[in-house]
């Protein structure tokens, strides 16, 4: 066994005994692309990594052909951290259960969370729900950039009245920015929601994600202000 066989050996015990609590950065971001490459030190390049995007969450939000701009950084291990990831969000949403009702901004966040999860661009969803709160159906209505993405409110309202829906929730998200919805937030949403009133379906709600928090049309008074302001 050569010696950096023996010093994986080291990490790859050291993770079975204590986990990833224990890793400083360098030794999370070695460990991972020991799933890249099968032989070698990949301390230095774990160093370079992090050197150049200055954190291991700025690095695998990188795009491959960044990642791959890095001395030593081969296709096959950009592949490899930007799964990473995605197969997080994937094992979040899996734990969430399709049959529990939406009736309450702590079941709509737990629902929509993992859709956002290491998002670098903006998306947006829509959930239709029958008169219990029971899910009918989830789609993503579109995708955009860090900034903004397209909305077609006709959409919304062709996938509510495909599943007979009586409630929408809306949900994007602000992947780079505040919280606080814009007004080109406020703008869509009263759209949608006069739309949405034409075929006899209630707007529940708009939530926006970033990284750490949301934000709740319906638990503040931006819902209140969108009903009076929609003249319908």
């Amino acid at each position: 066994m050569g010696v950096h066989d023996q010093h994986r050996k080291r990490v790859y015990d050291r993770f079975l005994r204590e986990g990833l609590a224990g890793f400083e950065e360098h030794n999370a971001l070695e460990f991972l692309l020991f799933l890249a490459r099968a032989r070698g030190d990949t301390t230095p390049l774990a160093h370079a990594l992090l050197d150049r995007f200055g954190g291991l969450a700025a690095v695998l939000d990188a795009p491959v052909e960044e990642l791959e701009s890095v001395p030593g950084v081969g296709h096959s291990s950009a592949v490899v951290l930007k799964f990473i990831p995605q197969m997080c969000a994937y094992y979040l949403e899996s734990k969430v259960s399709n049959k529990t009702p939406l009736d309450s901004v702590e079941a709509v966040s737990s629902f929509f969370m993992p859709k956002f999860f290491a998002r670098t661009e903006e998306a947006f969803y829509m959930a239709a729900v029958d008169d219990r709160r029971m899910l009918l159906r989830c789609v993503c209505i579109s995708q955009g950039n860090a900034n903004s993405t397209a909305v077609s409110v006709s959409k919304i309202v062709s996938e509510a009245l495909k599943c007979g829906a009586t409630g929408v929730v809306l949900a994007h998200n602000h992947p780079r920015g505040i919280i606080l919805p814009s007004s080109s937030d406020l703008a869509v949403t009263r759209e949608v929601y006069r739309a949405l009133k034409l075929v006899n379906v209630q707007l529940l709600d708009h939530v926006i994600f970033n990284d750490n928090e949301y934000l709740s049309f319906a638990q503040g008074q931006y819902m209140e202000s969108i009903r009076q302001t929609a003249g319908v």
